[in-house]
């Protein structure tokens, strides 16, 4: 087990995929958290506070966000490996099917579909964690609402800085930007219920 790790992390390294993984990770985790709040307010302003609404709409957008990002990430990157891999054959006049960088190729698309899938998927988790609480009566819906909202705010400050570290810009303006984005779509949210049918 040991070594098929090792051998893993290895062809994960050839295959160069850790700054596509990075990317991967940051875009999807942000969808997921933009998607729970757009949820969780259109909830809210359509009068649909039963926490058990609210799961049940943020898992059905989890399990799709997921299944496509998973799906969509490794067709993707298979593909784009494919490619590079049959332009190498041609160079190399060789097959490379069972090469170390076929092998790679394979590795790469599992690893980046695993990212894709995951993220978003735990960035919806965070948000719901308050509505877990009222579904069992800890804590109200309207309480539930405002603790969703600032871990997703939170979230996005997070993943913000997070880019203003790598970019080496100012960590707290690039997590505020973030912030006024979640903001401008909760208020989107609310001005498109508030026109009428």
């Amino acid at each position: 087990m040991l070594e098929a790790i090792r051998r893993f992390r290895s062809h994960l390294k050839i295959s160069g995929v850790s700054g596509i993984s990075r990317r991967y990770f940051v875009m999807n985790f942000f969808d997921g958290a933009m998607t729970m709040l757009g949820v969780i307010v259109g909830a809210h302003t359509t009068g649909a506070s039963d926490p058990r609404i609210v799961i049940g709409a943020g898992l059905g957008a989890t399990v799709a966000m997921g299944m496509s990002g998973f799906s969509g990430a490794y067709l993707t990157e298979r593909a784009e490996r494919m490619r590079r891999l049959k332009g190498l054959k041609k160079a190399m006049l060789s097959d490379m099917r069972s090469s170390v960088h076929a092998k790679a190729a394979h590795a790469a698309s599992l690893w980046a579909a695993f990212v894709d899938g995951i993220s978003p998927a735990l960035a919806a988790a965070i948000p719901m964690t308050p509505y877990a609480l009222s579904l069992l009566h800890v804590i109200s819906p309207e309480q539930a609402l405002l603790a969703s909202v600032a871990l997703i705010m939170t979230t996005l400050f997070g993943l913000g800085a997070f880019l203003g570290r790598i970019s080496k810009e100012n960590v707290l303006i690039s997590g505020l930007r973030m912030i006024i984005v979640g903001a401008a779509t909760a208020f989107i949210v609310l001005v498109l219920r508030a026109i009428p049918a």
